[in-house]
């Protein structure tokens, strides 16, 4: 696929917008539906942590929001062998924005979920990194970490 990109890129005389196409993809996406509510459009801004020995899942968080409406609300996904009995601890830029609390496990693994306040996300627009803490079963601290860069140009994506 990329060498048919190039080839139409250089083709077009797009040499240079080529370029930024072949660079790493923006950590931040979005995705918008109206299927689980049928009337509203709910769109997620997302980020993945994945494995690259094994392109497996290891952690995503997602903010989710109403078109139309101010408040939204952030979705871990984390992996399993996290203490439940301790929660979360989100950080941005090792400044504590939130304290979230397991919902649940499923096969994806194990699921946060937690209102977004303004002064988190003010934080998360001016930040360099989200960082998530737990512990693990045996009580040791673990972090994920994902990275802020392009998270106000993307959050203003959203409707």
């Amino acid at each position: 696929m990329k060498t048919w990109v190039c080839a139409l890129g250089v083709s077009l005389g797009m040499v240079q917008p080529l370029a930024a196409q072949q660079s790493e993809a923006p950590p931040w996406s979005v995705n918008c539906s109206n299927l689980v509510t049928g009337g509203e459009l709910v769109c997620e801004m997302t980020q993945s942590i994945v494995l690259s020995e094994s392109n497996q899942r290891l952690a995503s968080v997602a903010f989710v929001k109403t078109a139309g409406k101010d408040e939204a609300e952030a979705v871990l996904t984390l992996p399993f062998g996290l203490l439940f009995s301790e929660g979360l601890v989100a950080k941005v830029d090792d400044t504590e924005v939130a304290n979230l609390e397991f919902l649940t496990c499923e096969a994806q693994g194990c699921f946060a979920r937690s209102a977004v306040t303004s002064e988190w996300m003010s934080a998360m627009r001016a930040g360099n990194q989200l960082k998530i803490e737990a512990q693990n079963s045996a009580r040791e601290p673990i972090s994920f970490g994902f990275d802020l860069t392009g998270f106000s140009q993307t959050s203003d994506l959203l409707p």
